[in-house]
């Protein structure tokens, strides 16, 4: 039931104190955190998937990473013109004159609030811009990267040495050259072991 920070601390924190308990369920649940983050089964939570084949490992967005972006465009759309209908009933009861009373009030400056939550939610066409056709592979000591960078899709190969992970204020980012593959959020401890060992398999092919 702990996350796996607090599996690792606890268990750290018994060994310290040199306890005598039967740690074999919390050991088993470590061992099998760590084998699932070596095999990139998180990698799903970022909205990739690993596949391999003939010695190389290929990454490439899931289905359901590109289905949620989608819904969160339409839901951003919904939302958004909601508050732009909030904006229009607000402007109209000061400019007809009409009667103002406090409920209406909070009721139309609350939809109107909603322009700005829709804005955010604009966030996976963005999403969907950039990682479609994204794939990224390994094969005889070079990476190769197709992504779209300003529309465009292009097609990046560099060698394996030129692929390395930099933190960015809160994220882990992983890079190859002075371009960006993908990122991760650098305080999830799972999410930033994920990426490590995704770069550490990359940089093995």
């Amino acid at each position: 039931m702990l996350t796996f920070e607090s599996q690792l601390s606890l268990n750290a924190e018994l060994d310290s104190r040199g306890l005598v308990v039967d740690k074999s369920e919390l050991e088993l649940a470590i061992e099998v955190k760590v084998s699932q983050i070596n095999n990139l089964a998180y990698l799903n939570d970022l909205g990739f998937e690993a596949t391999t084949d003939n010695g190389t490992l290929t990454i490439t967005r899931t289905y359901n990473a590109v289905f949620a972006d989608v819904l969160a465009v339409i839901f951003g759309v919904v939302v958004f013109l909601l508050g732009v209908y909030g904006v229009g009933s607000l402007v109209s009861m000061f400019v007809n004159g009409e009667e103002i009373n406090v409920f209406s009030l909070a009721i139309n400056l609350g939809m109107a609030s909603l322009v700005l939550l829709g804005f955010k939610f604009f966030n996976g066409i963005k999403r969907l811009i950039d990682f479609a056709g994204f794939k990224v592979s390994n094969q005889n000591g070079n990476i190769t990267l197709k992504k779209r960078f300003d529309l465009k899709l292009e097609e990046i190969k560099e060698k394996a040495s030129e692929l390395f992970l930099e933190t960015d204020e809160e994220e882990l980012v992983l890079k190859l050259g002075d371009y960006t593959i993908l990122n991760s959020n650098a305080e999830n401890l799972v999410q930033r072991l994920t990426l490590e060992q995704l770069a550490s398999l990359l940089k093995k092919g």
